[in-house]
């Protein structure tokens, strides 16, 4: 879920600068079989919807959540967990870490302080948040974690498939550039989500005989930190450099405004992200994957009123990213036009994993 965006998300609310997201199909061929979740009688004399997710015994409570960063998937993220928690009585008490271990500590301490019922965590350093959740597990608060695979026990897990979008990344590659070099631009190394992004492209890559040939880590996953690292690459390698992939779309921004002449590398990137969008229209990126990041947010609030209700949870739940291109990126409807949607979340099984089905 980390990107490069530093923004605080009141501001974003208000000003709606929301990632785009698709209303497409995951690129992920692989046969399942739904089931929808079941949902459960909520107390109809609060206001609330009399058939849903929630239960009497939510209502009243407060649920915190914890953001590592303030950015426009985060803000989305915040907006529809405060409206699909609130349809049963909860109040949203959210504190953003800003990329730094320490406040989120301070963050997590504050919450358990002011008094809540149940955590929504994603944690910048799981190896650092460690002791702190251990502090809100011995008050017996549950907690929802979100891209996490550290730690625990954790009621449920809400995991965005950055691994397919990797692995899929090397794929896309290898068909555009056939035998062709490709250079690789990380992200810092502590963001446990683009780990996983790194080691199932470079898994595929090796798989499938994907040369590359530099690696780079652009530490503030900034446009301008995605230019310096091509453009050295630019005068190093020139033409013989066929694509890159970038693990974030704000690298891949930086990117193209290296290319010119001769060097001009098929670009495959992630996120999805609004400004990276008519690039993709244009060619310019040539690939992108998305995550409907409106059903991450649906997921950690129907694990978080499971939690209050007293009831169990699968204790991974993916969300499927979605692969975009010039082919199908008009149709990756803006996250701001889905804020209202009702709240609504089903599930199916692939290869024994739980997922959120979409669209």
């Amino acid at each position: 879920m980390l990107n490069r965006a530093r923004r605080d998300v009141t501001c974003l609310i208000a000003a709606g600068l929301l990632v785009s997201l698709a209303a497409c199909s995951s690129a992920n061929s692989t046969t399942s079989t739904a089931s929808t979740a079941s949902p459960q009688s909520s107390d109809a004399s609060s206001g609330a919807a009399s058939q849903g997710y929630g239960c009497a015994a939510a209502r009243g409570k407060v649920a915190g959540f914890s953001e590592p960063i303030a950015d426009p998937n985060f803000a989305a993220i915040q907006a529809i967990l405060l409206k699909s928690l609130a349809q049963y009585g909860v109040t949203l008490k959210a504190l953003n870490a800003n990329l730094s271990p320490p406040k989120q500590i301070s963050d997590i301490n504050t919450m358990l302080t002011q008094g809540i019922n149940v955590l929504i965590v994603n944690p910048v350093d799981p190896h650092a948040t460690e002791a702190v959740l251990n502090q809100v597990r011995a008050k017996n608060i549950p907690i929802v974690a979100l891209d996490t695979k550290i730690g625990g026990p954790y009621l449920s897990t809400v995991h965005d498939d950055m691994e397919y979008a990797g692995a899929e990344g090397a794929r896309t590659l290898k068909q555009l550039v056939g035998n062709g070099s490709v250079g690789e631009i990380a992200g810092p190394p502590f963001a446990e989500v683009l780990t996983w992004e790194r080691q199932a492209f470079e898994a595929e890559a090796k798989q499938i005989g994907l040369h590359i040939i530099a690696v780079g880590v652009n530490q503030q996953l900034s446009p301008p930190g995605g230019a310096q690292i091509a453009a050295a690459w630019k005068v190093k390698y020139g033409s013989a450099m066929k694509g890159i992939w970038a693990t974030s779309d704000s690298t891949a921004i930086g990117v193209v405004s290296t290319k010119s002449g001769s060097f001009a590398p098929q670009i495959v990137s992630i996120n999805g992200q609004p400004e990276a969008l008519p690039l993709v229209s244009a060619g310019k990126i040539n690939t992108t994957f998305g995550v409907p990041y409106d059903k991450t947010a649906q997921a950690l609030a129907w694990s978080a009123l499971r939690a209050l209700c007293g009831k169990s949870a699968p204790p991974v739940i993916y969300i499927p990213t979605i692969k975009l291109n010039a082919t199908n990126v008009s149709s990756w409807e803006p996250i701001a036009s889905r804020l209202n949607n009702p709240f609504q979340i089903s599930f199916e099984q692939k290869n024994g994993q739980t997922y959120v089905k979409y669209p």
